[in-house]
């Protein structure tokens, strides 16, 4: 337990010499004495026995669960005080658990102030969480940044229609308000959309691209994907949600969400488990805080048949295919950075006969080819040395074989008559 992260509060007293008596008396009263506290079959709490010397308590065996609650360190102590008081709890713990011999021991750490009753949790049981405890959404907000955009929209290469489908879609999103509020139009759609969708296979730059319109918009962006948000907490997904929702929109930054359809995959009909539960109350806090939300949302995804129906009033969809002959010169030619020693015969238009390769594999077999001309000494990187990089590239990917067809029925053969009776 880090000094940072302490449980009960006192007054920092001014003068050093009460400081000193304080802290001597605190690291021998119940902040460094954990309590041990065991349950009876039926759940109630039964009292802890008697104290021994200086207040400590002689630890209870129980048959069941073991569970040893500590009050913590206090706010007022110093970095001295608390990892003299971290080594008594720990000592302490030891203690408690070599008494006992191997069995399941369960440590709670709490705020609660001296003298009060200590809890211990039922088992393996990890229960609500206390509503005192409970940080606010401003709280859990902090732990999501803007940062710059990595990308320049410069270095976005799309064909024009998809081009323009894009800055269609992020500019329609953008005035929402004047569109849908102003000009009356929520009149005649009542959930407008509200993000833009990025589909489309691996590599094809739909992380560029959300990095691109940030740049392009001039604001930072926030990253999120759906395990950040995730947690063993029953309820704590959805509130870690609006939280992002709000770091966004106190942070004037476009949201990008990668892997989205983890977040928008269709919610379960029927619920007989608190994951379904869970998964339903992540879909439907998803819808709301679309919604709600002002700001630019950017989804990017390759599974976009699994995201639920209830979305797609609420997304621009655009779709991102895989580049063609030009495109491929394209990106060939904005992945070659002018500090880069090139052979004068190096053609982006050659480079782009290759097919079958995305910007991700193209932007990796740059990186490949430099890197392989340093390692061998030479001065320059060739043409030669771009195309072996890619074919590498292409030859090191995973082999996903197709399913196997299902097998064909038996025939089922013919029965003869049945004879008939003389």
């Amino acid at each position: 337990m880090s000094p940072t992260s302490r449980g009960c509060s006192t007054p920092r007293e001014n003068s050093s010499s009460t400081a000193a008596a304080s802290r001597e008396n605190r690291l021998t009263t119940a902040y460094a004495t954990p309590t041990p506290t065991t349950r009876s079959p039926s759940g109630a709490d039964r009292p802890p026995p008697a104290s021994g010397p200086r207040g400590e308590r002689t630890p209870v065996k129980n048959k069941g669960a073991t569970a040893f609650a500590v009050t913590g360190i206090p706010h007022g102590a110093d970095d001295v005080e608390a990892g003299l008081l971290r080594t008594r709890l720990i000592a302490a713990a030891k203690a408690f658990s070599g008494h006992h011999g191997p069995q399941p021991l369960t440590v709670t750490i709490t705020n609660q102030p001296p003298g009060a009753p200590a809890t211990a949790p039922r088992g393996d049981e990890a229960g609500p969480r206390r509503e005192a405890d409970e940080p606010s959404e401003a709280e859990r907000a902090v732990r999501f940044t803007a940062t710059d955009p990595l990308h320049s929209f410069d270095r976005l290469v799309l064909p024009a229609r998809t081009l323009d489908q894009l800055l269609r879609a992020v500019h329609t999103v953008e005035q929402r308000r004047v569109l849908y509020d102003d000009w009356g139009l929520r009149s005649i759609q009542p959930h407008p959309s509200s993000a833009v969708n990025l589909e489309g296979a691996p590599g094809t730059g739909k992380t560029l691209a959300a990095h691109a319109i940030a740049d392009r918009l001039g604001r930072p962006v926030i990253a999120a994907r759906a395990s950040q948000l995730e947690s063993k907490f029953h309820g704590e997904g959805p509130k870690n949600l609006g939280a992002l929702f709000h770091a966004a929109r106190e942070q004037g930054a476009v949201l990008f969400l990668d892997e989205a359809d983890a977040l928008m995959s269709a919610r379960f009909e029927t619920t007989s488990h608190g994951s379904e539960h869970a998964v339903n109350a992540m879909r439907s806090e998803m819808l709301t805080a679309l919604d709600g939300h002002e700001g630019l949302v950017v989804l990017a995804t390759n599974l976009v048949t699994s995201y639920d129906t209830a979305f797609d009033s609420r997304v621009w969809h655009v779709r991102f295919p895989s580049p063609d002959r030009a495109a491929r010169a394209e990106i060939w030619r904005r992945h070659l950075p002018e500090a880069l020693p090139l052979d004068g015969d190096v053609s982006p238009e050659r480079l782009a006969e290759v097919d079958d390769v995305t910007g991700r594999d193209i932007c990796r077999a740059v990186i490949d080819a430099a890197a392989e001309v340093l390692r061998t000494g030479r001065p320059r990187v060739s043409e030669t040395d771009l195309l072996a990089a890619v074919h590498r590239i292409k030859a090191t990917r995973p082999r996903r074989t197709a399913p196997l067809p299902a097998p064909a029925p038996l025939p089922v053969p013919a029965q003869a008559p049945a004879a008939r009776p003389d």
